[in-house]
């Protein structure tokens, strides 16, 4: 190998870390003000589904609580994997800002997703998690925050943040 070859690969090596520091570090300051510990209670009639009691369902197993909106760019990329997980796990959903129900659910036709959303057109849900950013991710078992992740993840990574909590 080449030393300029080599020297390229030592400085793609060392950006990459410092980008993936950087937005640790951006992530940590996003989640400063959620939740930690004991759940926020959540009980609530999804627009696509049956009454919904977030504490009860945690005790069944995880639950990927998932908070998106439709206007959000990174949540086109991550709802996909959210709706996949959600044919066999626990994953109920909160969308903010996002429209009326009848918008929301005709949201979710096109897009192909198949979730159970609650819409949370007045934003008390975000402001009882401390919600501002999308997408923001929390893995519930009973009754406790196990997980929180903000931005872009993979199915992958949600799906082993569900495994680790079984």
């Amino acid at each position: 190998m080449s030393k300029r070859l080599g020297k390229i690969i030592r400085e793609a090596f060392f950006t990459l870390l410092i980008g993936a520091a950087v937005m640790t570090a951006y992530n940590t300051y996003l989640q400063k003000d959620m939740p930690t510990g004991i759940a926020p209670e959540l009980r609530a009639m999804p627009i696509n589904g049956e009454q919904v009691d977030l504490r009860s369902l945690s005790e069944k197993g995880p639950v990927l609580l998932y908070f998106w909106a439709s206007w959000c760019r990174v949540c086109h990329w991550v709802s996909p994997a959210v709706s996949d997980l959600s044919e066999n796990y626990q994953v109920v959903t909160v969308a903010l800002a996002s429209g009326d129900n009848e918008r929301v659910a005709k949201y979710l036709g096109v897009k192909e997703l198949r979730f159970p959303v609650i819409n949370d057109h007045d934003g008390s849900v975000s402001r009882d998690w401390n919600v501002s950013v999308t997408p923001s991710i929390f893995v519930i078992r009973n009754g406790e925050i196990e997980t929180v992740t903000t931005g872009f993840t993979t199915k992958l990574g949600m799906l082993i943040r569900l495994w680790l909590n079984s």
